[in-house]
């Protein structure tokens, strides 16, 4: 602190009192404003919290992704041993393997109890065809037609 007694007489006196007035004044402000960010310390800071903002945006945008594949692999797999059961149970019933697509049900018990009647159905409705003529050839006009069926019979036996 400069002495207040003494009469400023020359400009360096006068400038050497404004420039510790002015430090003094610099120390003061530094000291009020300490903790505080500048004004390029806090764009800085805003640009690099951007940076890191963008950055976990693409992890998490990526991390979706392949949690989506993972799952449309989970349902592709899903589907396949479904249909997979679906037809071991079919064969199991008696059922050709193109019926198992028609099971119906949410579980393997479901599609048991669905197998056990479409083979009881197919088995009701499923016929042997008669093998040779079923009516008995009573007609004499028919002798020889009786005569053919049976020399067709003997030696050309179809399926042999």
């Amino acid at each position: 602190m400069a002495n207040l007694e003494k009469p400023i007489t020359t400009q360096e006196e006068l400038d050497a009192l404004i420039s510790d007035r002015l430090r003094r004044e610099r120390e003061t402000s530094v000291k009020r404003y300490e903790g505080f960010l500048s004004p390029e310390d806090k764009q800085t800071l805003i640009n690099t919290h951007a940076a890191e903002v963008q950055k976990l945006t693409d992890s998490v945008t990526d991390l979706q992704n392949q949690l989506k594949t993972k799952d449309e692999e989970l349902a592709a797999s899903l589907h396949y041993r479904t249909d997979l059961e679906k037809t071991r149970i079919a064969l199991a019933a008696g059922l050709k393997p193109e019926y198992a697509d028609r099971l119906r049900g949410e579980t393997a018990d479901d599609w048991k109890a669905d197998a056990e009647i479409l083979a009881k159905d197919f088995k009701a409705a499923h016929t042997v065809a008669p093998s040779g003529n079923p009516e008995p050839i009573t007609d004499p006009k028919d002798a020889n037609r009786k005569r053919f069926q049976d020399w067709f019979d003997e030696n050309l036996k179809i399926g042999d």
